[in-house]
């Protein structure tokens, strides 16, 4: 059995986790500007309150609760994280807060196109939790590195009782998506025997979001077969190394703004870097996908997002085919033979 130990770091000492377990809302606290930072949170950790509205403007317990939640890191992974809200009278509700983006920066790497600008300073909530009986849950994705992300806890006239926020997290094992050769490759949710509108980002082997290898509404500007709709589709130029896709339905969110052509330049995106999240509670969605090389390589991966707020996530890598790796030695054999000529 893997056991992972969580440490957090605070001014460059490490700290333990059960020593830092447990925090407490301070008021006024109800803007992202004035939001309590909170840290570092582990799994384990709680966080209580008291809210008995939603109120950006007043102030005491008659407002929301704004946090800035700075988690604790770990080992290098995929991470599923949840916080579920618990209270003697139901009737809060939590939000993971991000950005607004629009689409009308241009694209100076390819004219007359246009790419999603974040928004400074905007509020928006990229997810709501979901309600389980009288406990309100919401999850999002992490890669071991410390994360941060503003949450927001609001009541009603009712919910006089303290809350308590619990946070947890459980490792995730992607899916194999196959091996490819270096170049061109597309990544494909149409034609796949569903119709989910699908979302995804690709990741690095580092668990680095890629700058601009992301889609959600394909376009007359995608390329190949496919010109629009709201399946994800992406061609785009991936050396050799390993990969990953996080691929789920409208709206996968993380902090890069939308690429040029993409179709849905608009959505909400989140403030801070390494997390990412799905805002829709629908389950049991297909979100089967197809990669493809330029080699004639292509493997359809059947995937399904389980539960809500599920992000699949998918492993595949790009090497030069044998044939292709002795090539290259060989020309840089015959290269240094004329040099030394």
């Amino acid at each position: 059995m893997r056991v992972h130990v969580w440490v957090a770091f605070v001014a460059g000492a490490a700290v333990s986790s059960a020593a830092m377990a447990q925090f407490s809302e301070t008021e006024d606290n109800n803007t992202k500007a004035t939001a309590n930072i909170i840290g570092p949170v582990v799994p384990g950790s709680t966080l209580t309150g008291t809210s008995t509205g939603t109120s950006t403007t007043a102030t005491g317990i008659a407002t929301a609760d704004y946090f800035r939640l700075d988690f604790g890191g770990g080992p290098l992974g995929i991470y599923r994280w949840t916080a579920e809200l618990t209270s003697q009278t139901a009737g809060h509700t939590a939000t993971i807060r991000g950005l607004s983006q629009t689409g009308a920066a241009a694209a100076p790497w390819m004219p007359g196109m246009q790419v999603g600008t974040p928004q400074a300073g905007t509020d928006t909530a990229p997810q709501s939790s979901q309600t389980v009986g009288t406990t309100r849950v919401n999850a999002w994705y992490s890669f071991g590195r410390p994360h941060s992300m503003f949450y927001r806890v609001t009541g009603t006239t009712s919910t006089t009782e303290q809350y308590t926020a619990t946070f947890s997290s459980s490792v995730v094992t992607p899916l194999n998506a196959g091996t490819f050769q270096p170049g061109a490759i597309t990544i494909n949710s149409n034609g796949q025997g569903h119709s989910t509108d699908t979302d995804f980002w690709v990741y690095d082997s580092n668990f680095n979001a890629i700058v601009g290898y992301g889609n959600d509404d394909a376009s007359a500007n995608s390329g190949g077969s496919v010109t629009t709709g709201t399946q994800a589709f992406m061609i785009r130029d991936f050396a050799p190394g390993t990969y990953y896709l996080a691929i789920s339905n409208f709206n996968l969110a993380n902090n890069q703004p939308s690429p040029s052509d993409d179709a849905f330049r608009t959505g909400s995106i989140l403030d801070f870097p390494d997390m990412v999240l799905n805002s829709s509670t629908t389950a049991n969605l297909n979100v089967t996908f197809t990669i493809s090389d330029a080699f004639g390589n292509s493997v359809q991966t059947a995937a399904t997002k389980v539960a809500a707020f599920d992000i699949v996530w998918a492993q595949f890598t790009v090497v030069p085919a044998p044939g292709a790796a002795a090539l290259l030695g060989l020309g840089g054999l015959v290269a240094a033979r004329r040099r030394r000529n």
